[in-house]
């Protein structure tokens, strides 16, 4: 099983995204000796959020320069329904899949079960557990991550804060991110978490929001110092319930990056300080090469 970690940017008020290139390597032999267009399956357990646009976009660009006909199914965080896509891709025998965000208990024998029928898989950010022969799986630097853009917080207020948390469990790289989290709380004991919230849905921005009215509605003005989120789409949802509540006093800071996200960076008087993210484009587009 090949692991393949990837380089992340930190990203402040009124930056520009980088554009990370890689060299392609070689078409393998197998592939071009192939009869027929190589069929590959991107099977993802979000919704259609501008992270994933930009993981979907990298994979079919990729392909494309590799002749392959690639194929994109989103589950909205609807477990069932991943495991539904993937129990299809392989029924369908596509000659490669790639996993995005599965979870446990599942994903591991569903890798094996694709592998099994001898389908090519790579896998990002899937719980997949023990070692299995011809699988790549990458994944982010999660830790780094997390401690650049909670560090940037603990910075800006001198260590003592309180804190409202963008989270939530069983995704892999919110576990991880979690655990990074807790080391960085022993680090910072007078950095306080309110209040730890969070759910993947059909519309994490609308309901992210609504549960952050309400608790801007539970803590007045000076009770919370800012909000770090474990994921953009949770912060989009909370920069917009800063806004409509008048709460712009509280900073925000997170992990992941889009276009919608540096545009409300942008905003006059944004209360969005920092996102530390990886390219989700490299990172769909490595996850296909061969």
């Amino acid at each position: 099983m090949k692991k393949i970690a990837l380089s992340l940017v930190a990203l402040g008020l009124l930056t520009s995204l980088p554009g990370l290139a890689a060299t392609p390597a070689p078409v393998p032999a197998a592939i071009a000796s192939h009869d027929g267009p190589i069929r590959i399956a991107v099977i993802r357990n979000l919704g259609s959020d501008d992270n994933t646009t930009q993981f979907v976009a990298g994979a079919i660009q990729e392909g494309k320069k590799l002749g392959f006909k690639v194929s994109t199914f989103l589950s909205n965080g609807d477990d069932a329904r991943f495991q539904d896509f993937v129990n299809q891709a392989i029924s369908q025998k596509y000659d490669g899949i790639i996993l995005s965000q599965g979870r446990d208990p599942y994903s591991t024998a569903l890798v094996k079960k694709a592998v099994d029928a001898g389908i090519k898989v790579s896998v990002f950010d899937t719980a997949v557990n023990g070692e299995i022969p011809g699988v790549t799986v990458t994944q982010q630097d999660d830790a780094s991550l997390t401690n650049l853009s909670f560090g940037q917080l603990a910075k800006d207020f001198n260590g003592k804060a309180n804190i409202v948390k963008l989270w939530v469990a069983g995704f892999p790289p919110m576990e991880r991110r979690q655990a990074a989290y807790k080391e960085l709380q022993k680090q910072y004991p007078e950095i306080k978490e309110l209040e730890s919230i969070g759910a993947v849905s059909s519309d994490v921005q609308g309901d992210t929001a609504n549960k952050v009215g309400a608790i801007l509605a539970k803590y007045p003005k000076g009770k919370i110092d800012a909000i770090w989120g474990t994921w953009d789409a949770f912060s989009q949802g909370a920069y917009k319930a800063l806004k409509e509540n008048g709460r712009t006093e509280i900073k925000l800071y997170s992990i992941d990056i889009s276009n919608q996200d540096l545009q409300l960076m942008r905003e006059p008087g944004s209360p969005w300080k920092v996102s530390v993210a990886v390219d989700r484009k490299l990172i769909g587009a490595t996850n296909v090469r061969p």
